[in-house]
C-alpha cells in the first residue's frame, strides 16, 4: 500500500481513482514503478516530480517494486493499463528484464528487450526452456512506452534535478544538433540533418574519415556542447571505438569508456546512439548509462542492447519535431519503422523522463500511436 500513502502524500498530485475507468479524463497517464531498495532514498525526488507533471495535467502513478521476475513485473504494467490507461512506464532502479535469443548479423544473439513489456497481445515463449524467449506470436506492436533510469543513489537525485531544471527553466545546454558519424557510414546522405533541421537551426556534422576522430568528437562535447547528438559510432557496453586510419593506412583507432564520458562531463542532454550494444541497461555503468545520469547535463538517451542499426532515425526525430514527448516519439516510431525491421529493432530501448519533450513542457494533446 505504499503507492496509496505517497499518493496521500501529494495531496491531488497522484491519482488513484476508484469509479469506473469509463468516467475518467483523458490526461496522459504514466506510471513510475521504483525499485524498493531506492524507494525511500528518492522519495523527495519522485515526489517533485509527479507535482510538476501534475502541474502539465498528467497523472502520474507511483509503485514500489520489490525483488520478482519480469513475468510478474508485465503483469503489473499490464494492471496499471488496463487500470488507469497510463500510456508508459519509468522503470527506475535495478529491475527485471525479458531476453530474447535470435540469429541475426550473421550470428547468435542474446539480448535484453523491452518489447516484452509493451505490446500486451503478443505471446512470448522459449521453446528451449533456457529462460530466453525466442519466439513471439502477433505482429509486435508498441501498445505503449516504457523507459529505463539506472544508476546510483545520488546519480538519480541529480538526475531529478536536472529533469525539474530543464522543466522550468530552460535547455542545458544551448540548442543546437551534433551529427557524428564514423568511417564505416561516411556515405550517410546528411543533406537534411536527418531530420533534425525541424528542431535546431545549428547543426554541425562531422563524417569525414579524417576528422571523425575522438579528438573532434571530444572536443564539440567538452567545449560549446550540443543538446541533441546523434551518433553512429562501433560500441560496446562500455566503450565507444572510434575508427580512424592514417594516409598510409596505420590504425589510430581510440576508445573512450563510458567513465571517461562521465568524468569528461560532456555536454548533451538527448542522444540517438546507433552504437552496438551501448545502451545495455543491465549492464552496470554502461555507455547510455553515462550519457544519461553520469553528467551534469544527461536528460534521454535512445539506443542498442544488441549488435545492429536504429533503422530510419529521421522518423523519430520527426515524431519528436511535432511536439511528441521522447517516449511517444519512440513508440510512434517502432510502429512505423521498428516493425519491419525486427532484428535490429527488438534491442531499441529508451533511457530518461519519457514525458520529455525538445520544445517546451511535456504535451499534453493526442497523439498517435503509429
Amino acid at each position: 500500500m505504499r503507492h496509496f500513502l505517497f499518493a496521500l502524500v501529494l495531496g491531488v498530485g497522484l491519482l488513484l481513482y476508484c469509479g469506473d475507468p469509463g468516467e475518467r479524463a483523458a490526461e496522459p497517464r504514466l506510471v513510475v514503478i521504483v525499485e524498493s531498495s531506492l524507494y525511500d532514498s528518492l522519495e523527495e525526488s519522485v515526489a517533485q516530480y509527479a507535482e510538476a507533471l501534475r502541474l502539465e495535467e498528467f497523472e502520474i502513478y507511483v509503485e514500489p517494486w520489490e525483488p520478482g521476475t519480469v513475468q510478474e513485473l508485465r503483469r503489473l504494467v499490464f494492471d496499471y493499463i488496463d487500470t488507469y490507461r497510463v500510456e508508459g512506464a519509468l522503470l527506475v532502479g535495478n529491475l527485471p528484464a525479458a531476453r530474447y535469443e535470435q540469429w541475426a548479423w550473421g550470428r547468435h544473439e542474446d539480448f535484453p528487450t523491452d518489447l516484452y513489456l509493451q505490446d500486451r497481445h503478443a505471446q512470448w515463449v522459449d521453446q528451449d526452456d533456457n529462460e530466453i524467449y525466442d519466439f513471439h506470436t502477433e505482429d509486435l506492436h508498441a501498445d505503449i512506452y516504457t523507459a529505463r533510469l539506472n544508476g546510483s543513489v545520488t546519480q538519480l537525485q541529480r538526475y531529478f534535478e536536472r529533469v525539474h531544471r530543464y522543466r522550468h527553466v530552460g535547455p542545458l545546454v544551448e540548442p543546437s544538433a551534433f551529427i557524428f558519424i564514423d568511417d564505416d557510414w561516411a556515405r550517410t546522405n546528411t543533406d537534411d540533418g536527418l531530420g533534425l533541421n525541424d528542431l535546431y537551426d545549428d547543426i554541425e556534422v562531422i563524417k569525414d574519415e579524417y576528422k571523425s576522430t575522438l579528438e573532434n568528437y571530444l572536443a564539440r562535447l567538452t567545449g560549446d556542447g550540443a543538446e541533441f547528438v546523434y551518433q553512429k559510432i562501433h560500441g560496446g557496453q562500455e566503450i565507444l571505438t572510434f575508427e580512424h586510419y592514417g594516409e598510409d593506412g596505420e590504425d589510430l583507432s581510440e576508445t573512450v569508456t563510458a567513465s571517461r564520458i562521465a568524468s569528461e562531463n560532456l555536454k548533451v542532454s538527448f542522444v540517438n546512439m546507433t552504437d552496438c550494444f551501448s545502451a545495455d541497461f543491465t549492464f552496470e555503468g554502461s555507455v547510455a548509462e553515462s550519457y544519461a545520469v553520469g553528467t551534469d547535463y544527461g536528460l534521454a538517451v535512445i539506443g542498442l542492447t544488441k549488435e545492429g542499426l536504429f533503422r530510419d532515425p529521421r522518423v523519430f526525430h520527426r515524431n519528436l519535431s511535432l511536439g511528441m514527448s521522447w517516449g511517444q516519439a519512440y513508440r510512434a516510431w517502432f510502429n512505423e519503422v521498428g516493425t519491419r525491421y525486427e532484428g535490429d529493432s527488438l534491442g531499441v530501448v529508451i533511457l530518461g523522463d519519457p514525458l520529455l519533450t525538445l520544445s517546451g513542457p511535456p504535451s499534453v494533446a493526442g497523439v498517435p500511436d503509429g
